[in-house]
């Protein structure tokens, strides 16, 4: 449902600044506690293949219930901006899940400000982009009403619990 250039805004807007972010977070607190990981494992080693797996079809169904929200709200024109906007409020809030692979993010204790920021200003280039019209004209989207950016953005902050849990589940299994 989404154009390859509306694909490229979520991964240079709403990627690429919270991914910089990430890059300032101060490592976790048992990380010298760790066993090294074996230098012949591969990139998918410890669970990060499953976590790839299940983190890309939980956004995938999330964008596409979004979509087909919006489609039965106001045509396939809504659905797509209504997909763009779950897809990229997916991702901002998803950042905020890889401060950790596998800790809680409620219990991190330190906060990334630069994250933070990224976010807030990823979201509000989102909303720019979807709103001012010859942005949106551009883009291809067609204005949505609260109750559809709403749903939106619930369907995006999904992601947030439902990782926590899986996040949950795995230090369980892992004891």
């Amino acid at each position: 449902p989404l154009l390859s250039m509306q694909l490229l805004w979520i991964n240079l807007v709403t990627d690429c600044f919270p991914a910089l972010a990430l890059g300032m977070e101060k490592a976790e607190p048992n990380i010298m506690r760790r066993k090294p990981r074996n230098a012949k494992s591969g990139i998918f080693a410890d669970g990060m293949g499953f976590d790839i797996g299940y983190q890309g079809a939980m956004v995938t169904i999330l964008v596409l219930t979004s979509y087909f929200i919006g489609k039965g709200m106001g045509g396939a024109a809504h659905g797509t901006t209504m997909a763009f906007l779950t897809m990229s409020l997916a991702e901002i809030f998803h950042s905020f899940n890889m401060r950790s692979q596998r800790q809680s993010i409620f219990k991190l204790g330190s906060q990334n400000k630069f994250l933070l920021l990224a976010g807030i200003g990823s979201f509000v280039a989102t909303v720019v982009v979807c709103e001012v019209d010859f942005l949106a004209d551009a883009f291809g989207f067609v204005p949505v009403g609260l109750e559809e950016f709403l749903i939106a953005i619930a369907l995006g902050v999904c992601v947030i619990p439902i990782v926590e849990i899986v996040k949950f589940i795995q230090r369980k299994l892992a004891k």
